[in-house]
C-alpha cells in the first residue's frame, strides 16, 4: 500500500499532495540523517519517549528544511504481532503547555516515502521490553543502533508495520518538545 493511501483520511489532503509531489534529494537525506544523530546526542538515552523525540524530529525537519513531515502516532507491529496499541490520540488539558504524561500507542516521523522511526532501538535497549521482540529486534538489526529509516512500503519486508491512526497536531507537538 502507498505511503499517502495509508494516510488519506488522517492527513488532509493538501499535505497528501506535497508529499506526492517532493522529491527527496541527496542533501534532505544528508540533512536528515545529521538531524537524527543531533537529537539523538541531544537527548538522555531512555525507553519509551517516542512521542518526544518524534515531536523534536517533526519540528526540526519543518523548521530547517522545505520536505514536509508529519509527526504520527498510531499502532505499531513486529512480525505480525503487536508491540504497541493506539487508544487514543494525544491530548494536552486545556492551559497546559507541556506535556509529559503516559500514553498508549508509538509515534513515528513520515516524510515523502520514508518513515523515520527515532525511538525504536532506545525503548528495545532500554526499556522493559517484551523479551521475545527485544531478542528478535537485535539479532535482525544488532546493538547500538540510532533511528530505523526505511522506504515506508517496505518497512513490512524488515518486518515492522507503522500504522498511523492520528497526525500529532502542532499544539501538541509543541508541548511534547517543552516536556523533554
Amino acid at each position: 500500500m502507498k505511503q499517502t493511501d495509508r494516510s488519506i483520511n488522517i492527513v488532509d489532503q493538501d499535505k497528501i499532495e506535497a508529499f506526492k509531489s517532493y522529491d527527496l534529494t541527496p542533501n534532505d537525506i544528508e540533512f536528515i540523517k545529521e538531524v537524527c544523530k543531533e537529537i539523538h546526542e541531544a537527548i538522555p538515552q531512555k525507553a519509551f519517549n517516542c512521542a518526544q523525540l518524534s515531536a523534536l524530529l517533526g519540528a526540526t525537519i519543518t523548521d530547517h528544511s522545505s520536505i514536509p513531515a508529519v509527526v504520527m502516532s498510531g499502532h505499531l507491529d513486529y512480525n505480525n504481532s503487536s508491540i504497541f496499541k493506539c487508544n487514543k490520540p494525544i491530548s494536552c488539558k486545556p492551559g497546559l503547555t507541556t506535556i509529559n504524561e503516559i500514553w498508549d500507542g508509538h509515534c513515528w516521523v513520515e516524510i515523502p516515502h520514508y518513515i523515520i522511526d527515532n525511538s525504536i532501538f532506545r525503548t528495545v535497549y532500554y526499556g522493559n521490553f517484551p523479551k521475545k521482540f527485544k531478542q528478535q529486534i537485535i539479532k535482525q538489526f544488532g546493538q547500538g543502533r540510532g533511528t530505523l529509516i526505511s522506504p515506508a512500503e517496505q518497512m513490512k519486508t524488515i518486518g515492522f508495520e507503522y500504522i498511523p491512526c492520528f497526525e500529532i497536531e502542532n499544539v501538541i507537538i509543541d508541548g511534547l518538545i517543552k516536556g523533554i
